[in-house]
């Protein structure tokens, strides 16, 4: 192999098959599917991303304070 080459790699399945770190995105649609479907921007993504997962050890507070504070973000940055 040639200095500067990486030796090709083959995926056995797909990335979004894939999660690193639990299964609070496991669905019937990955939320990344979702986004980029309707073209999300991040603030609005992370709106998407936090009402539709289920982390183990995330209490209906921390959840929904996480979806009220990117909502103020886009209010804010968005909205002026």
């Amino acid at each position: 192999m040639k200095k500067g080459h990486l030796k090709g790699h083959r995926a056995t399945e797909s990335a979004l098959d894939t999660q690193i770190g639990g299964t609070h995105y496991k669905g019937k649609i990955q939320p990344i599917e979702l986004i980029i479907s309707h073209n999300l921007d991040f603030i609005d993504g992370n709106i998407v991303k936090y009402a539709v997962r289920q982390k183990k050890g995330e209490n209906l507070n921390e959840r929904y304070d996480k979806i009220i504070h990117y909502c103020n973000l886009a209010k804010e940055l968005k909205c002026g």
